[in-house]
């Protein structure tokens, strides 16, 4: 009787929550009254309101799961409650799969891509299977076809074998049986395959992804530098991983996706330089990438790719290279599966911060939508980012600094374009373009550079004086000092005469104010050049960019022209100062050798750098007779150094330094 009770009971329940009278508020009651759905082979799968503990769903295998895309397939069926197979050949490449769902929902099935059998067995109980197995490059054991053709063949035998309700099979972007692409192709003819062996497959393909395990934003910010043979210019339609996974998810719940072909990329088309730029931007460093033509770099790769068992480049991606994304137009895009993916550059920050080096760890995002990402992932509860007192306080110096500084170069354009006396304080020493300081970012690492130096040593991140060797004549000359060097320079120069300034600006200026003042013509002017590594000056004609690093890479008009030469190396080393001498012996119309009886007046030289250098500077510069002198050039805000002036010859301004000894 009470049994009779308790089911009159039950049934009166039943009742009432299909009326919607909401008799039962309780949502785990709700989750007993599933409803069960029968798939086209007759199979009962019972749907569930989700969750990694629910009891019924699809049983999926998915091959390919220890691969980028196949974890975020795998996490999202498991914890919707569904039972996930995996196959797998790699005992160690499948851990970390084990927790995306409840105990028992993840089962490991050991497969063989040439064990048909195993293959059998691993799809027999499922009634949704996804083929994400792919080779991008050949092994000693698999090559293109092996993976991506007879693979896919086995695994759709096996699936028609069981008469599996849904097969889902991942192709790739630029699949095309005639593509000169050896991956292109076969991806193509396992499409073909597939289909022929069972017509209701829905082929999938995917763009480049993007995402935390890629192979494209955490390649391009690597440290090692990147070969490519068409300088990045491939261009393409990137996609969120997640978003890919999100649209897997869709079709395995979606009957009518079957038998249909989906083209799933990015909204916005790249090329692989651009995206290095982003990359570059948002990691704050510069990567560098070498370019090889084709015809070296195949023989080469495949040469590499025999030699070594581990993969490092294959002729295979080589050729992709040369191949930009063509979207299909006839399949069906994530605007079918109601999916708007992602933009990349919207993502990079979340991607690609553990790239940026200790210095700017504390900088904010570049959006509101990554300043909400990092909160998500950080727990941050205030609605503010917040920076350190020292570290906020050197930000918005920075800000107000660069404001001003670009108010400056404008005004400098229109100064400059009057032909009037030139200010040199609007020069005023821009640490972010200094070479002193691009060089000295070793001192502090890579970071502070955004700050400049002398805030750096304001709020205590290096010490003053600290400079890493550099030569402070980076700082502008006095005005008395640019005249006198300006002065003598120019004395007796003509039209045929070419002077060259190296790293010393504000002589340069100098110059030019003394022919302005004396009203010189222009056809009667000598030439003038200014080498130097701010490219502020390019406002001037005059201006030739130069890095002391590569000595010689200067125009080559420029080789043999120079009559008079000063120069004022930035860094006091022996490294900086030979480099320089180069440069300057390559500008030189005359070198006498050393036992020529040549004039040595022939090249008026001056150099102006540390005493502490006086012994290289005679030896690099003895052909010419270099002497150390008695003028001792000024700076604007002074020096720690002693600094001293070499010259060739002497003038009513210096005389040859006698030596005390």
């Amino acid at each position: 009787m009470q049994k009779s009770g308790a089911a009159a009971s039950m049934n009166g329940l039943r009742t009432a929550v299909r009326a919607g009278k909401g008799t039962v508020a309780n949502p785990a009651s709700r989750r007993l009254l599933s409803d069960v759905t029968i798939t086209r082979t007759g199979k009962p799968i019972i749907r569930t309101q989700g969750g990694r503990s629910s009891l019924g769903g699809h049983t999926v295998t998915v091959f390919g799961a220890t691969g980028f895309l196949g974890r975020y397939i795998v996490n999202r069926l498991a914890r919707q409650g569904c039972n996930v197979i995996i196959p797998y050949r790699e005992e160690m490449a499948k851990r970390h799969l084990k927790v995306s769902g409840d105990l028992g929902r993840v089962t490991f099935l050991e497969m063989d891509l040439r064990n048909t059998p195993s293959i059998e067995e691993s799809v027999r109980h499922s009634d949704v299977v996804y083929n994400l197995i792919g080779r991008t490059y050949t092994t000693k054991n698999f090559d293109f076809e092996d993976v991506n053709v007879e693979g896919a063949a086995r695994i759709a035998e096996a699936v028609a074998k069981y008469d599996v309700d849904r097969f889902i099979h991942v192709s790739s972007h630029n699949a095309d049986i005639n593509s000169p692409s050896e991956y292109y192709k076969t991806k193509a003819q396992g499409e073909a395959i597939v289909r022929d062996i069972f017509p209701e497959t829905t082929i999938v393909r995917p763009a480049p992804m993007f995402g935390f395990e890629d192979q494209l934003l955490h390649k391009l910010a690597g440290g090692s530098n990147i070969l490519t043979s068409n300088n990045l210019q491939e261009r393409y339609w990137p996609v969120h991983v997640v978003d890919v996974g999100m649209a897997l998810e869709k079709m395995c719940q979606d009957d009518s996706t079957a038998e249909q072909t989906y083209e799933l990329y990015g909204p916005k088309n790249y090329s692989t330089a651009e995206i290095g730029e982003l990359v570059d931007k948002e990691i704050i460093k510069h990567r560098r990438h070498i370019n090889i033509p084709k015809r070296i770099l195949k023989p080469a790769a495949n040469l590499l790719n025999k030699a070594l068992w581990w993969h490092t480049l294959n002729p295979d991606e080589i050729e992709r290279e040369f191949i930009d994304q063509k979207i299909d137009e006839t399949a069906k895009t994530f605007k079918d599966l109601d999916i708007t993916p992602a933009e990349l550059s919207s993502l990079t920050f979340h991607y690609l911060q553990g790239y940026r080096s200790w210095a700017f760890q504390d900088l904010p995002p570049a959006t509101e939508r990554e300043k909400k990402e990092e909160k998500q992932y950080l727990h941050v509860i205030d609605n503010q980012y917040t920076l350190s007192s020292v570290s906020l306080s050197a930000l918005q110096e920075f800000y107000a600094d660069r404001d001003e500084r670009e108010k400056e170069y404008e005004d400098l354009k229109v100064e400059v374009k009057s032909d009037g006396l030139l200010r040199m304080e609007i020069f005023q020493e821009d640490w972010n373009e200094s070479q002193f300081w691009k060089g000295s970012e070793r001192v502090v690492g890579q970071g502070f550079s955004w700050l400049g130096r002398e805030r750096v040593v304001k709020y205590g991140m290096l010490n003053d004086g600290d400079d890493g060797d550099a030569n402070e004549s980076n700082e502008q000359y006095s005005d008395e000092t640019a005249t006198i060097l300006a002065e003598e320079l120019l004395r007796d120069a003509t039209e045929h005469t070419t002077i060259t300034v190296v790293s010393a600006p504000s002589v340069f200026v100098q110059i030019k104010n003394i022919l302005t003042k004396r009203n010189v013509p222009a056809h009667l002017r000598p030439r003038i050049h200014l080498l130097e590594f701010d490219k502020r000056f390019e406002v001037f004609p005059e201006f030739v960019f130069y890095d002391f690093g590569n000595p010689l890479k200067l125009p080559p008009s420029l080789k043999g022209s120079a009559d008079r030469i000063i120069v004022d190396p930035p860094f006091l080393s022996e490294d900086c100062q030979t480099k320089a001498a180069l440069t300057v012996r390559w500008l030189a119309k005359s070198w006498p050798e050393p036992q020529s009886s040549a004039k040595k007046e022939d090249l008026r030289l001056v150099i102006c750098t540390g005493e502490r250098m006086e012994t290289l500077i005679k030896k690099l510069y003895r052909p010419p007779g270099i002497q150390t002198t008695d003028f001792e050039p000024a700076h604007s805000k002074g020096l720690g150094n002693e600094f001293y002036c070499y010259a060739n010859f002497e003038c009513e301004d210096w005389k040859w330094k006698v030596d005390q000894d």
